[in-house]
C-alpha cells in the first residue's frame, strides 16, 4: 500500500505538471504539511512501539518465568499473585496502544483537514492566475490539478495505518540491529585481541590470579572476589572452599474513530491475554506435559496470537469498508480467536482456580494411600505406582522414600501436592478423599522443597513471601533465620530488597535452596514436602542445608515431614523408611529393622558404603 501511494503521488504530480506547471508549483507548496505531519507521526509511533515492545519483553518473560516453574507456582497457591504481575507489565502496552491510536487519530484528521486546504489553495490560485495572467488554460485543467493533488493527499490518509505499521516495524528492527551491532563489535575486540596478543606456543597448564577483584555486572555493588592471589600448578588438584555466596469537523471525526478503535483494540487484547493467561493457570499440570503446550508454545500463544487479534480489532477495523487490503490478515486472526475461544471453553480436569471443595481445618496430619495406581496422562502405558498402600497416621512423624531413579517416589509428592489425581483408589487427607477438599486449602498445609530450587525475578523478601500481600518484615526475617540465611542476606547492600535475578542467577546453588526453604517455612505448613532437597549441590552446600533442615524437622515436634532422599545416610533417624522399586513399596519399616531383614534397603546401603 505504502508503495502503491508513492507510485501513484509521483506520477500524479508528473502529470499535474504538465497541465499546468504555475499552480503545481503553488500546490506542491502544501507538501511540507503533509510530510511535517508522516513525520511526526512516525517518530511517536517508534518511540511509543519502543516502550510496548520492553513491557510486551517483560510480560512474556513473566509468563515464560511462570510456566517453567508452573508446580512451584501451583504448590504455593501463586495463580492470582501472578496474574496481578502479568496484568501490570502489560498496562503500559494498553497505554502505548492508546496513544499510538490517538496519534493515528489526530494525523488521519490532520490529512483529512489538507484536503480542504488543498481545495481551498487549488481554486483560489487557479482562479487568481487565470485573471490576473490571462492563462490559456481552461477550468478542466484547474480541477484535474486540484483533484490530483487531492487524490494524492486521500491515498496518504488510505496509507495512515500501513504507515504506522511502518513505523512500529523499523522501531523493532532497532533493536535487532542493536544486538547485531554490540555482537559484532564484541567478535571484532576478540579477533583484534587474537590478533595482536602475544602468541604462546607453549602452555604447560598453570594458572595465576594475582590481585584479582570481581564483581558481577548486574551486582556492581557487592565484590565477589577481593585480592585474589592464587597459584594452580599443572598435574596439581587445587581445591577452591569458602562459605556459600560470598476540515475541523472532519478532524475531529476521524480523529475519534481511530482513536475509540485504537482503544477498543488495545483494551480487547489485554483482557484476551489476561484471560488466557488466566485460563492457562487453571488447567491441570497434565495439560502442559504434552509437547504442544509446553512452556515455549504457550508464551509464543500469548504474544503472537495476542498481537493477530489486534491487527485485527485496532485502527485497520476502521478502514474495512475503504481497504480490503487487510484481508491476508483477517484468516490469521480468525485462526488466532479460534485458538483462544478453544482454550477459553475447555473444561480443566484439575480446576487449579477453583474456590470449591471443602477447607481443611484443623489438619490433623492423617495421609492414607489406599491402593493407589497411577500413569502419567502423556504416557498411559506406563503405570508409575502400584498398589501404592502407605499411611501416615499422626502429625510429627518423618517418613523417607527411596529407591531408584523412576521407581515412583516424586510421583507421591506430586499426587499430595494434587497436581495429577490417581487414577485408581483413592488418596485420603484427614480421612477425607483429596478430590472433595478445596484445592487451595490442601497445597496451604505443604511446604514443597524440590531438588531444583525455583526463585522469581523479584526481591528476596519478595520471594520468600510469594504470593502474600503485605507481610512484616520480621516474619520474612523469622523464616530466614531458621534457614540459616539471613546473616548473608543482611550483609548484601540492600538486604532483604535485592533482586535475585531471574531464576535466582545472581545467587549460588546453595543460597537459593536455603531461600527456597525460607518460603517453605514462612507459609507454616503442616507437612514438609523434601523432594531430593540436596542432590543437585557440590558436597559443601549440601552439608550446610541438610543441617539446616535437620535442626527444621527436630525444633518442630508437631511437623510431618516426607522425604525423598537420595543419600540414605540422611535418613537413618527417620520414624518409616519405604523403598519403592517399579510403582511397588516393597519394604516399610524403621532402618534398623529393615538393615535387619536383609533385603533391598540392605543392598542399597551395602552399595553406597561400597561406593564410598
Amino acid at each position: 500500500m505504502i508503495v502503491e501511494t508513492i507510485i501513484n503521488c509521483i506520477f500524479g504530480i508528473g502529470v499535474a505538471i504538465f497541465l499546468d506547471w504555475k499552480l503545481s508549483l503553488i500546490m506542491l507548496c502544501l507538501t511540507p504539511l503533509i510530510i511535517v505531519g508522516s513525520s511526526i507521526f512516525s517518530r511517536f509511533v517508534a518511540k511509543e512501539t519502543i516502550n510496548q515492545l520492553k513491557a510486551y519483553s517483560k510480560a512474556d518473560e513473566t509468563a515464560q518465568e511462570v510456566f517453567s516453574s508452573l508446580r512451584t507456582v501451583l504448590s504455593l497457591n501463586g495463580g492470582e499473585f501472578e496474574k496481578k504481575r502479568y496484568q501490570t507489565n502489560l498496562l503500559t502496552t494498553r497505554e502505548s496502544n492508546i496513544r499510538k491510536g490517538i496519534a493515528l487519530g489526530i494525523y488521519s484528521g490532520w490529512n483529512c483537514l489538507i484536503l480542504y486546504v488543498i481545495y481551498f489553495v487549488g481554486f483560489i490560485a487557479g482562479s487568481y492566475l487565470t485573471y490576473t495572467e490571462h492563462e490559456k488554460g481552461s477550468i478542466g485543467n484547474i480541477i484535474a490539478v486540484v483533484m490530483i493533488f487531492v487524490q494524492d493527499s486521500s491515498f496518504i490518509g488510505y496509507a495512515s495505518p500501513f504507515l504506522q505499521s511502518l513505523a512500529e516495524a523499523r522501531a523493532a528492527a532497532t533493536a535487532v540491529y542493536r544486538l547485531i551491532e554490540e555482537e559484532n563489535v564484541t567478535e571484532m575486540q576478540i579477533l583484534d585481541d587474537y590478533e595482536s596478543g602475544q602468541k604462546s606456543t607453549d602452555i604447560n597448564g598453570d594458572i595465576q590470579f594475582e590481585n584479582v577483584d570481581f564483581t558481577y555486572p548486574a551486582r556492581k555493588d557487592v565484590k565477589v572476589i577481593r585480592h585474589l592471589n592464587l597459584v594452580a600448578r599443572a598435574g596439581e588438584t587445587t581445591a577452591l572452599v569458602g562459605k556459600s555466596g560470598s476540515g475541523v469537523v472532519t478532524f475531529v471525526i476521524r480523529f475519534v474513530q481511530f482513536t475509540a478503535f485504537a482503544v477498543s483494540g488495545s483494551k480487547l487484547t489485554e483482557r484476551i491475554r489476561i484471560k488466557t493467561f488466566e485460563c492457562l493457570l487453571r488447567q491441570e499440570v497434565a495439560y502442559f506435559d504434552r509437547p504442544e503446550n509446553n512452556c515455549g508454545a504457550v508464551c509464543t500463544r500469548l504474544s503472537s496470537d495476542g498481537s493477530a487479534v489486534q491487527q485485527f480489532t485496532g485502527p485497520r477495523l476502521g478502514i474495512f469498508c475503504e481497504a480490503l487490503s487487510m484481508m491476508e490478515d483477517l484468516g490469521t486472526s480468525l485462526s488466532a480467536i479460534h485458538s483462544f475461544f478453544e482454550l477459553f471453553d475447555r473444561t480443566p480436569l484439575i480446576d487449579n482456580s477453583s474456590t470449591t471443595g471443602q477447607e481443611l481445618v484443623d489438619f490433623r496430619g492423617q495421609i492414607d494411600f489406599d491402593q493407589v495406581n497411577f500413569v502419567y496422562p502423556t504416557r498411559s502405558q506406563v503405570r508409575v505406582l502400584n498398589n501404592f498402600q502407605l499411611s501416615i497416621q499422626s502429625a510429627g512423624q518423618r517418613i523417607a522414600l527411596v529407591g531408584v531413579s523412576g521407581s515412583g517416589k516424586s510421583t507421591v509428592i506430586q499426587l499430595l501436592e494434587r497436581f495429577y489425581d490417581v487414577t485408581n483408589g483413592t488418596l485420603f487427607i484427614d480421612g477425607i478423599d483429596i478430590r472433595q477438599l478445596n484445592i487451595h486449602s490442601v497445597r496451604s498445609c505443604f511446604g514443597l522443597v524440590s531438588q531444583e530450587p525455583i526463585l522469581f525475578d523479584l526481591t528476596i523478601a519478595d520471594n520468600i513471601a510469594y504470593s502474600k500481600n503485605d507481610v512484616p518484615i520480621i516474619d520474612i526475617i523469622e523464616a530466614a533465620t531458621k534457614a540459616n540465611i539471613h546473616e548473608f542476606i543482611n550483609n548484601l547492600p540492600e538486604g532483604y530488597q535485592t533482586k535475585v535475578g531471574r531464576s535466582g542467577s545472581q545467587l549460588s546453588g546453595g543460597q537459593k535452596q536455603r531461600i527456597a526453604i525460607a518460603r517453605a517455612l514462612f507459609r507454616r505448613p503442616k507437612v514438609l514436602l523434601l523432594d531430593e532437597a540436596t542432590s543437585a549441590m557440590d558436597s559443601h552446600n549440601e552439608k550446610i542445608v541438610q543441617n539446616v533442615l535437620e535442626e527444621i524437622q527436630t525444633s518442630n515436634p508437631d511437623q510431618t515431614s516426607l522425604i525423598i532422599a537420595h543419600r540414605l545416610s540422611t535418613i537413618r533417624s527417620c520414624d518409616l523408611i519405604g523403598v519403592l522399586d517399579k510403582g511397588y513399596l516393597i519394604e516399610c519399616d524403621t532402618h534398623s529393622e529393615l538393615m535387619r531383614r536383609r533385603a533391598a534397603y540392605y543392598r542399597m546401603v551395602s552399595r553406597d558404603s561400597e561406593a564410598l
